[in-house]
């Protein structure tokens, strides 16, 4: 009457032996979730902001992940290991991104971070100053005896004024006419410079050279801040 009993216990010890083998063997694995991690570069920054996801950090123990799905938090989604999305919001903005992968098997797992959006920086008004065609620099008659007919003029091509004091005028000699203090130029407004003597003007310097500057064959005018750094020049050519 004790034999089928003490066969049944015998057949259960077999199969729990069986089974512990098999998991020592590496053979019957356990059914482990995946797991889902992901890294930002960078975290923050002003609009517009490109930050760029790596989910290669992700893991699923039973085999391979077969899909990577994002949720950037603007309204919009993507796919793939690595990824990249721009935001633009027009003021300070916190997003909540999430990754979502799936296995094989299946199964998922999320995981989310925040990316916060500064509001845009404004781009300050630049200073821009051109030479206005034409390059006056043959005077009438002789040139020496009619120096306040030899001239160029600047304009103000940007959009806010401009401070002048300190800047400079050379040519490829270098002889050069620094800009007195308080010259600024609205934006659109144009200067004169005269290479004789005169009354400075709002609108007219004087640069009160003893001879001509400029070679009337050719030439190069260079227009120099006051940190000494070219912002433009133009080029003599005699026709």
């Amino acid at each position: 009457m004790c034999y089928p009993l003490v066969m049944m216990r015998e057949i259960v010890a077999a199969l729990l032996i069986l089974s512990l083998g098999l998991l020592a063997g590496g053979c019957v694995a356990p059914s482990l979730l995946p797991v889902a991690a992901f890294s930002q570069s960078p975290d923050f920054g002003p609009s517009p902001l490109i930050v760029t996801f790596n989910a290669s950090g992700s893991q699923s123990p039973n085999g391979v992940i077969s899909k990577y799905s994002w949720d950037f938090g603007d309204g919009t989604v993507g796919q793939g290991i690595l990824v990249s999305h721009s935001y633009h919001p027009d003021e300070e903005r916190t997003f909540t991104v999430t990754l979502q992968i799936v296995d094989h098997k299946g199964q998922t797992a999320s995981s989310l971070t925040e990316v916060t959006v500064q509001a845009p920086i404004e781009d300050p008004d630049e200073t821009s100053i051109a030479f206005v065609w034409p390059f006056h620099f043959d005077a009438a008659g002789d040139d020496a005896a009619n120096l306040n007919d030899e001239y160029f003029t600047l304009q103000n091509t940007g959009d806010s004024a401009a401070d002048l004091s300190g800047w400079r005028v050379e040519n490829e000699r270098g002889v050069a006419y620094r800009f007195p203090s308080g010259v600024n130029l609205a934006p659109g407004a144009m200067i004169t410079i005269h290479s004789g003597s005169g009354v400075n003007t709002v609108t007219h310097l004087f640069w009160n050279a003893s001879e001509p500057v400029w070679n009337d064959d050719h030439d190069l005018a260079f227009l120099l801040n006051a940190s000494g750094e070219i912002v433009t020049h133009y080029v003599i050519v005699s026709c």
